[in-house]
Order: structure tokens, then C-alpha cells, then sequence
């Protein structure tokens, strides 16, 4: 038992895991933590980081292949007397004060749901229209603000809320494109918890130089698309979901249009209308992008 359990998914990261791990050392020191990372590689990737490293690492492999699956195994940790469960991923460093302005931002608004800035880190050689429209960063808030769309990036979950739902788990049929934290917490936001948002809870991500470029800001655009849309088509019929991607399409085109002509450059606020939009239209027809989609491996015997 613990207060706090910090709940790591990787697959196959081991460099970036280990700067993980060792930027939680001095985070958990003198607290009651405990640190659970779920391998989603069978061959165990990340085994012999978890065992090098200064922490008490609960690691445990979960072969089932896809990100949902990982999470869920990470519920699974989860112990009757655990009174937080804490979010990261594999490719991120916490940076000093992060789990205290966690805890002290819960304690000051009692929330069931606490979320953190990501700041991306592009590479130096990075294109500079990506950072000058805004693309890949994530947006942040005033501490105290609604919390608008948590992730397992930087969040921390109160337990005993969890525990009053059933214990939801992760919708294992976002597993290859994404998206399975999203509809994660929209389900306990619809439930009525309270998220808010902590400003100086801050994670940093170093962004691969292979996705700094417009196919990749494109196709995750549109993932990101699909995701939403999936969860709009459970409330709207297919034709709503399609004239409503087709309209957002067009805002974007047009707004797009206003950018450049106003010397502003292609900017990622009217981007997203266009590739939500073309999501939108995907999830529909039942086309969607399938990032994670990968061979299932064989578990060791």
C-alpha cells in the first residue's frame, strides 16, 4: 500500500525509461510511493532498467499487445489501500516540485482528477513553422482551471473515486489507434468528477526528429480525429458525424486561408479543424489510423 502509485506503460524504450526513472528518484524520496511499470514488449525490454534502477520497481510484463491492455495491467497493481494513482509515460522526465504540486493542487481543490503540462522538447533541426504555429505543444492552463482533457501523460487519479465508479478500466478497442485515455476520462468526467489543472506539475518529452514533420503532425492529427469521432458516434448518427466533419473541414480550409493571407503562417489551432474533421469522417466509414497497430509476439515460456 502506498499513497501514491506512480503507473508506468513501455514498449520497447528502455533509454527513455531509465531517464524517467531517474528523474522520479528525487521526486519520491521520503513519500510513501510505490512505482509499477508494465512492459508491453513480451521479450521484457525494460527488465533490466527496472532492476538497475536506485527505486523499488514493481515490474511486470504484459504481452498482450496494444496500450490499452498495458494500462489496464497497470490498474491491476492497484492495491485496497493505495489513495492515488499517478499517470507517465515511458518517454518523459518529471521535472523538480512535480509530485508535490500534484499532491498540494489535489489537497487545495479536492479533485478526483489532477493533469499537468507536457512541454515537447523539438529537436534543434526542427522545421520553424512547427514551433511558430504552434504544432505538437500541448495547450496550458492557469492552475485552479478546469481540467479539459486528461491523459495518462501527467494525471493523478483519486483512488477512492475510481473505487465509487466500479473501478472503470481502458476501452481495450482503442488499443491500436490511440485514444483509450481519452475516452477513459471523458467517462469520469460524464460521471461528474472534478478535474483541475496544475500548471506547475511539469513534464518534459524530447520529440523524435522523425516526427517533426508535417506527415506526422498530419496523420496524428487525423488519429486524434478518429478518436473523438469515435466517441461522437455513439451519441450522433453517422450522417451527423460526417456533415459535422465536412463543416469543420471547410472552417479549417477557411481559416487556414486567413492565416497566411495575414502573414501569420499555417497554424495548428486551424489545422485541427481540418484533420478532426477528416477523423470525423474516418471513424464513420470505419477507417482509422492504427499507430500502434503490431504483430502480436510470443510470450516467453
Amino acid at each position: 500500500m502506498a499513497d501514491f502509485l506512480i503507473s508506468i506503460a513501455t514498449y520497447k524504450r528502455p533509454d527513455l525509461l531509465a531517464d524517467l526513472l531517474r528523474s522520479l528518484e528525487p521526486e519520491v524520496a521520503g513519500k510513501d510511493v510505490r512505482i509499477g511499470v508494465v512492459d508491453n514488449h513480451a521479450e521484457g525490454s525494460g527488465r533490466e532498467v527496472c532492476e538497475a534502477s536506485a527505486l523499488d520497481v514493481e515490474y511486470v510484463v504484459e504481452p498482450r499487445p496494444g496500450i490499452a491492455a498495458a494500462r489496464n495491467r497497470g490498474l491491476d497493481l492497484v492495491t485496497d489501500d493505495d489513495r492515488f494513482l499517478i499517470f507517465v509515460d515511458d518517454d518523459e522526465r518529471v521535472q523538480p516540485g512535480w509530485l508535490q504540486s500534484l499532491e498540494d493542487a489535489q489537497r487545495r481543490y479536492d479533485a478526483d482528477v489532477i493533469s499537468g503540462p507536457v512541454i515537447s522538447v523539438l529537436p534543434p533541426d526542427a522545421p520553424a513553422w512547427i514551433s511558430r504555429g504552434g504544432f505538437i505543444q500541448r495547450a496550458r492552463f492557469r492552475t485552479g482551471d478546469p481540467s479539459l482533457s486528461p491523459a495518462t501523460n501527467n494525471t493523478l487519479v483519486r483512488l477512492d473515486y475510481l473505487r465509487s465508479l466500479g473501478f472503470p478500466r481502458f476501452d481495450e478497442s482503442f488499443s491500436m489507434t490511440g485514444g483509450s485515455d481519452t475516452a477513459f476520462f471523458r467517462a469520469l468526467r460524464d460521471a461528474g468528477a472534478r478535474m483541475v489543472w496544475c500548471d506547475e506539475a511539469v513534464v518534459h518529452e524530447d520529440v523524435p526528429a522523425e516526427r517533426a514533420n508535417l506527415a506526422w503532425i498530419w496523420r496524428r492529427g487525423i488519429r486524434e480525429g478518429n478518436v473523438s469521432g469515435r466517441m461522437l458516434l455513439r451519441r450522433q448518427s453517422r450522417p451527423k458525424v460526417v456533415l459535422a466533419g465536412l463543416a469543420r473541414i471547410a472552417y479549417g480550409v477557411a481559416a487556414t486561408i486567413r492565416d497566411v493571407v495575414l502573414g501569420r503562417g499555417v497554424q495548428a489551432r486551424s489545422t485541427a479543424y481540418i484533420t478532426r474533421g477528416i477523423g470525423w469522417i474516418g471513424a464513420s466509414r470505419g477507417r482509422l489510423v492504427t499507430e500502434y497497430a503490431r504483430p502480436t509476439e510470443p510470450v516467453e515460456g
